[in-house]
């Protein structure tokens, strides 16, 4: 259950292309959500899951952001059930021109998949070197990484738009891939205090802030259907805040989508520019 975390055209192109988007307004935090079975199909052949999210940004917009991600869930079936856990670190560079990515996934305790690698934006492309589980060099198309999108949504809301395109690469999965992103943006919601399914108290830290609700997907690039259609291969639904945090959490996937609740916030003390 990989999670990752569109309509195409002219405009995705252009929008990776530059480092647009300023990090300044992404705050440094610490979030910690209840993952559970938001709805599934019969051929999902799932009946539960129960788990828990914990996602760390950390360091400044001049020296850029590392970022820690871990879900663990307990899946139940008809027959057995079983547990997995993902793990991500990365970092990101101020200037949006390097990402380092560690990717670990464990399926009932033991590893599954283990991928190590660094990326850099050059002179329209992306230049990728994997070195777990073997060494490779892999040259993608541009795109943004994953701060520098996300801050690019965040702007895209706060000016009004509607929709965001972008490609991104963020170095999950195999580390070899570009998607092509479109972000649905609503309209923007003042002191988005009470959420249902959060910890009690919990939105006090969100008092006076304004948020957005989000629907973004992702798509395999130039995989279209023979009607002209994409499928995306994952989406998810928030709330975001300008600081960077998210809310009410529903990730889409084909046959099941899960529910993230906010149950703790820490807001992280940022890394001074020098």
């Amino acid at each position: 259950m990989t999670l990752r975390l569109a309509l195409i055209s002219l405009a995705i192109s252009v929008a990776s292309i530059a480092h647009a988007a300023s990090l300044k307004g992404l705050l440094p935090h610490r979030a910690v959500y209840d993952i559970s079975l938001d709805k599934s199909s019969d051929r999902s052949g799932i009946t539960g899951i129960k788990g828990r999210m914990v996602y760390e940004f950390a360091g400044s917009a001049c020296e850029g952001f590392a970022t820690r991600y871990r879900l663990f869930t307990r899946v139940s079936t008809p027959r057995k059930g079983f547990t997995s856990d993902q793990r991500t670190t990365s970092f990101e560079s101020a200037d949006g021109k390097n990402l380092s990515f560690v990717n670990r996934s464990y399926l009932n305790g033991q590893l599954e998949q283990d991928v190590k690698g660094h990326a850099e934006r050059g002179s329209g492309a992306i230049q990728v070197e994997i070195s777990i589980p073997q060494e490779e060099a892999i040259e993608l198309d541009d795109a943004l990484f994953m701060s520098e999108h996300y801050a690019g949504i965040i702007e895209a809301a706060k000016a009004g738009e509607t929709i965001h395109q972008a490609l991104l690469f963020d170095g999950s999965g195999d580390g070899d891939e570009v998607l092509e992103t479109t972000a649905i943006i609503g309209k923007e919601r003042d002191n988005l205090v009470e959420v249902t399914g959060e910890a009690e108290g919990l939105g006090k830290a969100f008092d006076g802030q304004s948020a957005w609700p989000v629907t973004l997907s992702y798509f395999k690039k130039d995989d279209v259907l023979g009607n002209g259609e994409k499928t995306p291969v994952y989406a998810v639904s928030f709330y975001v805040h300008e600081s960077g945090v998210s809310r009410r959490l529903i990730m889409q996937y084909e046959e099941y989508s899960l529910r993230g609740d906010l149950k703790q916030i820490e807001m992280l003390k940022a890394e001074p520019c020098n």
